[in-house]
């Protein structure tokens, strides 16, 4: 009886499928281990060490102490969040009606309140045990994030919209708004300085100067635009106090007038690329869908709520979660627009972990409060998915 060749066999193919598939995986495999997984690991290692220049000695977790404070005060914030959270999931298996739905009600209200406090007391003495500073740049981070993103969202959705439709010259249109994203971030911040200059003579200066408003400091203004639009109950929030009331007098300032120059840049660049992909995703909208809509009387207002934005979903869902990963790391921009007048108000913390690790020389810490960011934007990826995934309609 002749003898069936190895590969011939049922084990034979099993393992010469395998090791097509892993031969066919191994290089995104290696580029992955490469450029992602191994900065993560060698991150990691380098936090552990007392490292100025070269590795001198290991440290364990001090770094990470030194940058978040009290481990006690962390344990505290989880807790909140957790508070937080578990208000959520409450509310989303909540009772339609009866009794059910009041005592669900008023143990989400007693959870939510729970965790908003919790929150509201440890971060200010986990800021105030730990790097104030880092803590501060987190807070520019945030303010960055709150805004640009939805800002970006709505623009570009908007943008989409009216270049979706028969106007002429939409293709030199659509160029025109994807041309900021396509310049060197360099070169266009760069110019953008110049417009946003403190000169009353700049170019935004004369522009608000017709509505009779004096010329601002913009990129070199260290003042929250709350701070100045109040006046003079900015008088009241101040430094002083304890750790709770600097800790939340410094968020109720709001971002600073040079932090929002910088925002409006982001906004200005990105919204071009966000309309892009939302072009995309209008071009997979069946036409019948709005036909069906006329026939039965809706007006265009009314087919954009209840079509296109909900099928959208999906695009909005993506662009969010890219905003977010994108705000948190941004560096480039602000590093060109960043005034050493405006006292750091404009670093995030990718531009506080730059200089900490560059100027500062302290490359252990540095990783550490790159580990740190890391964590908070993996953190808010997944609590994206989880309160958002459900809400997108694919169709």
């Amino acid at each position: 009886m002749a003898k069936v060749p190895y590969f011939s066999s049922r084990r034979g193919r099993i393992l010469k499928e395998n090791l097509t598939a892993y031969i066919f995986i191994a290089p995104a495999a290696v580029i992955i281990g490469a450029f992602g997984l191994f900065p993560v690991l060698s991150t990691v290692y380098i936090s552990l060490h007392r490292w100025r220049i070269r590795r001198t000695r290991f440290i364990g977790l001090a770094n990470l102490r030194d940058a978040l404070g009290n481990p006690v005060y962390l344990l505290v914030i989880i807790l909140g969040i957790l508070l937080l959270g578990s208000a959520w999931f409450a509310v989303r298996r909540m009772p339609g009606k009866g009794r059910a739905k009041w005592a669900r009600v008023f143990t989400v209200a007693l959870l939510a309140l729970s965790g908003a406090a919790t929150l509201a007391v440890g971060l200010p003495y986990m800021a105030s045990s730990g790097d104030e500073a880092m803590f501060d740049s987190l807070r520019v981070t945030v303010w960055y994030s709150l805004v640009t993103v939805p800002c970006q969202l709505v623009l570009g959705l908007i943008v989409a919209y009216l270049l979706f439709q028969r106007v002429p010259g939409k293709q030199g249109l659509r160029v025109t708004y994807l041309l900021p994203y396509v310049v060197p971030s360099v070169a266009s911040a760069a110019v953008f300085e110049i417009l946003f200059s403190l000169r009353p003579e700049s170019f935004v200066n004369q522009i608000i100067g017709l509505f009779g408003i004096p010329a601002q400091q913009w990129l070199q203004e260290p003042k929250g635009v709350f701070q100045i639009i109040a006046g003079a109950f900015s008088k009241g929030i101040g430094p002083g106090g304890g750790a709770i009331s600097k800790y939340w007098s410094a968020w109720a300032q709001g971002p600073s007038l040079a932090l929002v120059s910088i925002m409006i840049y982001n906004i200005w660049v990105f919204t071009g690329y966000y309309a892009l992909i939302y072009l995309a995703g209008l071009g997979n909208i069946s036409r019948e869908l709005y036909e069906a809509a006329e026939v039965d009387g809706a007006n265009r207002l009314q087919s954009f709520i209840h079509i296109t934005v909900p099928l959208l979903s999906p695009t909005t869902f993506f662009l969010t979660l890219l905003g977010v990963i994108g705000t948190f790391n941004a560096f480039n921009h602000i590093y060109v627009l960043r005034s050493s007048s405006a006292r750091g108000v404009v670093d995030t913390m990718s531009i506080y972990i730059f200089f900490t690790f560059f100027r500062n020389a302290s490359f252990g810490y540095a990783a550490a409060m790159a580990l740190v960011l890391f964590v908070i934007t993996l953190s808010l990826t997944i609590i994206q998915r989880r309160m958002l995934e459900g809400k997108v309609f694919y169709g």
